[in-house]
């Protein structure tokens, strides 16, 4: 097999819980960025040949990335250095939170040539950095964004909707700021309760409500609605972006690339000719990673592996090109495209307008087993 030219790494530290949030991350202000070093250029050592020379996309993820201070990023961009050329690096994104950013920052990004940014925003408004236990507060986002903007980074802000108490005028309030400020990117995600974070127990306390899902609903269209309105292209379930500023790492994981994910709990997947594909993730938690715990190693063939394809190919409004075998994709995706969730344009099969929220049903039946796989 090549080397793989798209590179996530996980950075796991934070410097407080969000109360909805169970991503990997070791909370503290002082994060063990030494021994998270140590394990980056243990892993890029150990897997020396599955990466490409040079690479084509980094992504540094979280946790919080900008948790590690100029120092720290320094240092992980001189360890990647001998797999990047800037003439052939297309994106290289670290996630940021808005408190983080200044002049230092900036300029270590700079420094390791990383271009692009994703600001952990979620919220304008003061109810929903509260509820969401965001260290920022709405004028720190604003400053944040205008300095990444004015240093020239292709900027990209999560926003989080669907939050208890979120009116259409809260909405509205967020999407006006975020398009008076003229990110070329916006990633938008309804907000989701993970299972053992501390926001149900805070719902039994009375300290908390759960998200109401047709208001969830209804802030999603209207989300969708002003920012196509806008100009912004929904190119992805979770992602708009203005011309040119589609986010090119996040599309290996809809398209069907190999990428390679280092640090705890992140994952890789490589892509046989075959069609079948091996993912490996890493373990979870700093310490058993850093000990060298063995990853976790599943396989996927036939049935499975094309049905997965299919599915993370229709989060796009691309959608599919069925040249593996149509008379497969057909069977497969029928009673969708009868009930008007999925369509067939000039041969190719999209999830139809108005129909990216129900998704999770459309996969269900994606995802189901067939009787025979495709040729």
């Amino acid at each position: 097999m090549t080397g793989c030219d798209a590179l996530y790494v996980h950075v796991p530290f934070c410097a407080r819980r969000c109360t909805y949030c169970d991503f990997d991350f070791v909370v503290g202000r002082t994060p063990k960025t030494q021994a998270w070093l140590a394990g980056i250029a243990a892993e890029l050592e150990a897997r020396r040949d599955e990466l490409a020379t040079p690479l084509r996309t980094i992504y540094f993820g979280g946790g919080t990335p900008s948790l590690l201070g100029p120092a720290g990023l320094l240092a992980a961009g001189a360890l990647l250095a001998p797999w990047i050329r800037r003439d052939a690096l297309a994106e290289f994104t670290v996630e940021l939170n808005p408190e983080h950013v200044d002049a230092a920052l900036l300029a270590a990004l700079a420094t390791i040539g990383a271009g692009r940014v994703s600001l952990g925003v979620q919220s304008f408004e003061p109810a929903a950095l509260q509820q969401l236990g965001r260290a920022h507060d709405p004028a720190r986002a604003i400053a944040a964004v205008r300095a990444c903007l004015a240093a020239g980074l292709s900027t990209s802000v999560d926003l989080i909707v669907g939050w208890p108490g979120q009116d259409a005028a809260a909405l509205d309030r967020d999407l006006d700021r975020v398009l008076e400020l003229g990110v070329g990117h916006v990633s938008v995600y309804a907000l989701t309760i993970e299972a053992g974070t501390s926001w149900p127990k805070l719902v039994r306390r009375g300290l908390r409500v759960l998200p109401d899902d047709e208001g969830q609903a209804a802030a999603l269209e209207r989300t969708h609605a002003r920012l196509v309105e806008a100009g912004f292209d929904h190119y992805e379930i979770a992602s708009y972006a203005r011309p040119g500023r589609h986010a090119r790492h996040n599309g290996a994981y809809w398209s069907w690339r190999d990428y390679v994910g280092i640090g705890p709990s992140a994952a890789s997947a490589r892509y046989a000719r075959d069609g079948s594909v091996t993912r490996r993730t890493n373990p979870r938690g700093l310490e058993a990673w850093s000990r060298g715990a063995a990853p976790e190693i599943e396989g996927l063939g036939g049935i499975e592996a094309a049905a997965e394809g299919l599915w993370l190919a229709l989060r796009t409004a691309a959608g599919v090109d069925p040249a593996v075998d149509a008379a497969w994709v057909h069977g497969r995706v029928a009673r969708r495209v009868e009930r008007g969730d999925l369509r067939w344009v000039d041969g190719q099969l999209a999830t139809a307008p108005g129909r990216w929220m129900v998704l999770d049903g459309i996969a269900a039946d994606v995802l189901a087993a067939p009787d025979a796989a495709p040729r």
